[in-house]
């Protein structure tokens, strides 16, 4: 996937991204990063085909997305939004199979092919023994795992996900990203996903795009682009970075 120039305003007009650059990388976990405001959802809107760029374009497999039938893309990118909503006594296996309509002609029933990638999807994300439960039985990390099952069950190759571990406690956070890396690594699905964590970006991405003020100021692989003076421009916060053996790099903030 690259992106090439894009620029994008809402309605009022005030540029949102600007000139954005760069190439995500197949296969892996690419990671966006950046102060509240800095454009992160929006560029995720804009790679997804959610939002249309005033100017440049997002080309997918050699084609732009604008080109793409609404079927057709979504056989290749499969998004999960920051904030979901079902009715309250769907179930959940119901949920995940609203992922294989873009795999259905209309009027079509469930297939074998239908049964077999929902089964896999709710397997993937260890719920398919709560297949017949309703969505608001669930916890929210468990709720969060459905959503990710239901684009699954759509079988594309690119995996989109809004702040995945946004109003999760520490278990489902880690939960969510060990998942999510067990996907990439197992499934070799590409990745892209928008974080707050900075230290869960480090341990989780291949690569990590930082931004500030709808510009990208660095793109890379975490040991390389997360250094002091990063942190302080994008975050205008003092953090020490320490490296473990075991751990690997972490950051802590110590002041402002």
């Amino acid at each position: 996937m690259e992106i090439k120039d894009i620029t994008f305003a809402y309605q009022d007009n005030i540029k949102r991204l600007h000139n954005i650059a760069a190439e995500i990388a197949i296969g892996k976990i690419t990671t966006i990063l950046g102060p509240n405001g800095s454009g992160k959802s929006t560029l995720l809107g804009v790679l997804t085909n959610n939002l249309a760029p005033q100017q440049g374009s997002v080309i997918l497999e050699g084609k732009t997305i604008d080109k793409y039938k609404p079927k057709e893309l979504a056989k290749k990118l499969g998004v999960v939004h920051q904030q979901n909503s079902a009715p309250h006594d769907m179930t959940v296996e119901k949920l995940v199979y609203y992922g294989r309509l873009p795999h259905k002609k209309p009027f079509n029933q469930h297939g074998e092919e239908d049964d077999a990638k929902v089964k896999w999807a709710l397997e993937r994300v260890g719920l398919y023994e709560r297949r017949h439960t309703p969505m608001d039985a669930l916890s929210g990390g468990q709720q969060q795992r459905v959503w990710i099952a239901m684009a699954l069950a759509q079988d594309t190759p690119y995996l989109f996900l809004d702040e995945p571990t946004s109003n999760l406690d520490i278990f489902y956070q880690y939960e969510i990203m060990e998942l999510v890396k067990e996907l990439c690594e197992e499934e070799n699905l590409t990745i892209v996903m928008v974080l707050h964590d900075i230290n869960q970006a480090i341990q989780y991405s291949h690569e990590i795009i930082t931004m500030k003020d709808g510009e990208i100021i660095a793109h890379g692989v975490p040991e390389e682009i997360i250094t002091v003076q990063l942190m302080q421009e994008v975050y205008n916060v003092n953090v020490v970075i320490k490296q473990d053996p075991e751990l690997g790099m972490y950051m802590v903030p110590i002041g402002i």
